[in-house]
């Protein structure tokens, strides 16, 4: 079926004047959450990890419908039984890859292995973009659903020519790749018959950038620096236990330190680039903001990773709840939605769940 026609200025209202507001409440509970989790957790080792599919499902349904959108909740319309048969699906072609690892038999019997491992990569930028695109349909909002269209072959070879640039400048192209993969999936989303479109450029990205990888790259080397000093002080010792113990201790507590100072400059630049690509992504009648800082991540993060240890993991459902609640709340809109005009989605949505990220039990977000 022919997609909508597109039109950026539709619905837009006579004047944004207005202040942002906060878009999001989420409402969701962590003690709710677990006793989700832990049914799902027996039930899935009952079942040999069958039940993984629709146990995803349960806490999916229990996130968005604690997701509130302007006084609305979410709704999440996916089934186990489309991620199960996702699933088998890319099961099935990686049987058929290790068939031909195994049994392949020939002078380049080693290098068959290796082009198959990098023929995997066009397969993951394809396996994303329809993972998106299975997401988004199965997310309903005031009735109407969300969708991506466009294709999925298109996105993976825009995505590899992106990737071969940053590889040729060795990452300093990486802003502009960002600004390009992201107009192309942001551009291809639709509310019912109304599409989003991004209008971000990579130029605000180039100084944060550079200053993040100047930050990464000059930690790492202060780290290896100050490694080598507490080695010379430790061989100067007289007693080379008490040497080897302090160099070590020096040489521990550098690296640990380098990383969360390298973090900084992570974290730093994921903030900008979230902000970033808020402001710049458009839908007729409202204006996105994005409130999210570097105190606020970096205190999330390691609050969590905390928690995580302390619990041996049990606190997960705390830990997603926090997350949703942090991220979601800074997400700040202006502007009014056009509901007279919205019609309901009528463009094609995938039959099937996320099978390759769920083969390797990844996922996008939850």
């Amino acid at each position: 079926m022919a997609e909508p026609v597109r039109d950026e200025n539709a619905g837009l209202p006579g004047g944004q004047s207005g202040e942002f507001r906060r878009l999001v409440e989420f409402k969701g509970n962590g003690w709710q959450l677990f006793k989700i989790w832990i049914v799902n957790f027996l039930l899935t080792v009952l079942t040999l990890g069958i039940y993984h599919f629709w146990a995803k499902v349960k806490v999916r349904k229990y996130l968005w419908s604690n997701t509130v959108v302007e006084g609305e909740p979410l709704e999440y319309t996916g089934t186990g039984k489309e991620l199960f048969f996702g699933f088998l699906i890319i099961a099935v072609v990686f049987v058929v890859y290790n068939s031909a690892v195994h049994f392949y038999v020939g002078p380049a019997q080693q290098i068959v292995p290796s082009l198959l491992l990098i023929a995997l990569v066009p397969f993951w930028f394809f396996a994303t973009y329809r993972a998106i695109r299975y997401r988004l349909t199965r997310t309903v909002w005031r009735g109407i659903r969300f969708n991506l269209s466009g294709s999925a072959w298109r996105f993976t070879l825009v995505a590899l020519g992106q990737t071969l640039l940053n590889i040729i400048t060795l990452y300093l192209w990486y802003p502009k790749s960002r600004a390009v993969l992201r107009k192309r999936i942001v551009g291809n989303m639709w509310y019912g018959s109304r599409s989003f479109w991004f209008t971000g450029k990579a130029k605000p990205l180039y100084v944060p950038f550079l200053v993040a990888l100047v930050g990464m790259i000059g930690f790492g080397g202060a780290g290896m620096m100050l490694v080598d000093l507490g080695s010379a002080v430790g061989n100067l010792n007289e007693d080379p236990g008490r040497a080897a113990v302090k160099g070590l201790l020096v040489a521990l507590g550098t690296v640990y330190g380098m990383l969360l100072l390298g973090s900084l400059s992570t974290y730093w630049f994921a903030a900008v680039c979230i902000r970033w690509e808020a402001m710049n992504t458009r839908f007729p009648g409202v204006e996105f903001r994005s409130t999210i800082t570097l105190r606020r991540m970096l205190w999330l993060e390691l609050t969590n990773l905390l928690l995580r240890l302390c619990t041996l993991g049990f606190a997960a459902p705390w830990l997603i709840v926090r997350s949703h609640r942090v991220y979601l709340h800074s997400l700040h809109v202006q502007g009014d939605l056009d509901y007279v005009h919205l019609a309901q989605d009528e463009q094609n949505a995938p039959k099937h769940g996320e099978g390759f990220f769920e083969a390797f039990d990844l996922d996008l977000a939850v």
